[in-house]
């Protein structure tokens, strides 16, 4: 199929590069992307940013099947090839097939999915642990494909291995993919796993949107030293936001409970300190709202994968939470 109709079906993303495997989704920018590559605190942090979390291929056909032509070029966890994503194809709507992603690097893939009879709307959610590159849409001799157009409505959501979707067993099921399918928003997924506060990685090129989700601080809490480098790098953070977004509702999710028994260090603020905290910092920027994240899902352990990321019943109770309180902003 004609690569320019290929890179009109997708959606939730910045941009679309034509690389010699594929072509290659962005939700971030190449200076965020370039940024998150020295980043040292986490593994593969540049890779983990060109991942697909959230992008999805919208169309409208007649094809009684279709095949996807596609490879990786890049997966987390990196030393195993079942790395827990999947594409998952919806029509009209509805889930209908999922495709477990167990395979080598730089391997062309073919997944043949059959489709109901006559016209209908056809999304994709491509692997959320994954960098993804499609090289082809085949169809039924015959049957059209017509991009879906971008929607109106504009989400950015900001966070860290939650946001990505890690501890979800699907591509569709991570909250803030839940979230975008539920308010059918363009919803850009700017998240990277193990990510804090990096005041450097953003960046503001070509998308404008209408509201923005920002779910950080739990590794900030881990990782930092005291509770003065917390301020510093969360308070950058709020700044660089406020310069790059002005008049842009923000709200800021703080950290869900953890449920895996860590304490609290006494040079760091204690983990129910957090919404407090992350309030003060937002209070000079009007725009900027703070949501408390220990109201957003259960504190109990069978809503999570390990105690720290929700699972898929878990990030499901999250999405409802999350969509309940923005809904209304948009």
């Amino acid at each position: 199929m004609d690569k320019a109709i290929l890179k009109q079906c997708f959606h939730n993303m910045l941009f679309v590069e034509e690389q010699e495997w594929g072509l290659v989704p962005f939700r971030y920018t190449k200076k965020q992307c370039a940024f998150y590559d020295t980043i040292t605190y986490g593994i593969i942090m540049g890779d983990k940013a060109r991942m697909s979390a959230g992008i999805t291929l919208e169309f409208d056909t007649d094809a009684d099947e279709m095949t996807l032509v596609w490879q990786i070029a890049g997966g987390y966890p990196a030393n195993t090839k079942d790395r827990g994503s999947s594409l998952d194809v919806f029509v009209d709507g509805t889930l209908r097939h999922q495709k477990m992603i167990t395979c080598e690097w730089h391997e062309e893939q073919r997944d043949t999915f059959v489709l109901p009879k006559g016209q209908k709307r056809v999304k994709v959610m491509l692997p959320h642990t994954y960098i993804f590159g499609l090289k082809d849409i085949i169809l039924t001799d015959g049957a059209t494909l017509t991009p879906v157009p971008q929607r109106e409505k504009k989400i950015l959501m900001m966070g860290d291995s939650i946001t990505q979707g890690i501890g979800a067993q699907f591509a569709c099921t991570g909250y803030a993919m839940q979230t975008g399918l539920g308010l059918d928003c363009e919803c850009v997924n700017q998240s990277i796993a193990a990510v804090r506060f990096e005041s450097e990685g953003l960046d503001n090129d070509g998308f404008t949107p209408d509201l923005i989700t920002v779910a950080l601080g739990t590794n900030d809490w881990s990782g930092w030293k005291d509770r003065a480098e917390y301020d510093e790098r969360a308070g950058r953070f709020m700044a660089r936001m406020n310069e790059l977004y002005p008049g842009v509702p923000v709200y800021f999710l703080s950290p869900v409970k953890r449920c895996r028994g860590e304490a609290d260090r006494e040079e760091m603020y204690a983990e129910a300190e957090l919404k407090d905290v992350l309030a003060r910092l937002c209070a000079p920027y009007p725009q900027m709202q703070v949501v408390d994240g220990w109201k957003l899902m259960p504190h109990t352990n069978a809503f999570f994968s390990d105690g720290l990321h929700p699972n898929d019943l878990g990030m499901t109770v999250y999405a409802h939470s999350v969509i309940d309180i923005i809904k209304e902003k948009l």
